[in-house]
């Protein structure tokens, strides 16, 4: 939302959102006298909600490395998964998805995982690349 659409908006039950962010902002920042006629104030309190927000730590137990950033959760799905919206969930999908080529690794997709869940997936990635690795000695003879 921008300043112009806080300052002069309403909601359907005609209340300012001007009102809502002011009482919001004091909330958020044990604050006790905002300025609501001071331009520069607004887009002051703005900017604190915004850095705020987006400094937010992710709780998740995954980390994707920055070159992996913005991956396609799964084919035709319009979710990108980047490491400010990644969930556990998420993590789960792209392994899954990701897993299917004989080349992967979690050192590949992740700078962080919990080592738990590797262990669980592991093996079925061991007996994935031993499949294949017979079916390519096979092919070559």
């Amino acid at each position: 939302m921008d300043i112009g659409t806080i300052v002069s908006g309403v909601t359907a039950d005609n209340v300012p959102y001007l009102k809502l962010f002011l009482i919001d902002y004091k909330k958020e920042f044990n604050v006790e006298k905002v300025n609501p006629s001071c331009s520069r104030c607004l887009n002051g309190y703005l900017n604190d909600f915004k850095k705020k927000y987006n400094k937010m730590e992710n709780n998740s137990n995954y980390r994707l490395h920055k070159k992996r950033e913005n991956l396609i959760l799964k084919f035709g799905s319009p979710i990108r998964v980047n490491n400010s919206n990644i969930t556990d969930d998420y993590a789960e999908q792209l392994i899954k998805n990701y897993s299917k080529n004989p080349n992967f690794s979690m050192d590949f997709l992740f700078d962080k995982y919990p080592t738990t869940k590797v262990k669980e997936v592991a093996p079925t990635l061991e007996v994935q690349t031993e499949q294949t690795a017979k079916k390519t000695r096979k092919k070559r003879k």
